[in-house]
């Protein structure tokens, strides 16, 4: 499997799992992608900057919205600190 089947299966499994959630109207990108590049970077097991640039340099066309490593990292963590706070009210 090449790491681009890996991904889009990935973002299929993610997909199937939060696709109830909807997207911002102001987002650049879907909460399943968003997942999919938190698990991503989780699997990976590098920093911050080194996942970004691997990210961006192999598989832009992957995630054509990606935004800034900055926004990414914020989106990331607001996405799961609501889904933990809903999960416990």
């Amino acid at each position: 499997m090449t790491t681009v089947e890996f991904i889009t299966a990935l973002f299929y499994e993610v997909d199937e799992q939060v696709h109830a959630i909807p997207k911002h109207p102001e987002a650049h990108l879907w909460p399943s992608e968003v997942v999919t590049l938190g698990l991503l970077h989780a699997l990976k097991g590098v920093g911050n900057r080194a996942f970004y640039r691997w990210l961006t340099r192999d598989y832009r066309p992957l995630f054509p919205r990606l935004v800034s490593l900055d926004k990414l990292l914020s989106f990331s963590f607001v996405f799961f600190v609501r889904k933990i706070s809903c999960r416990a009210a």
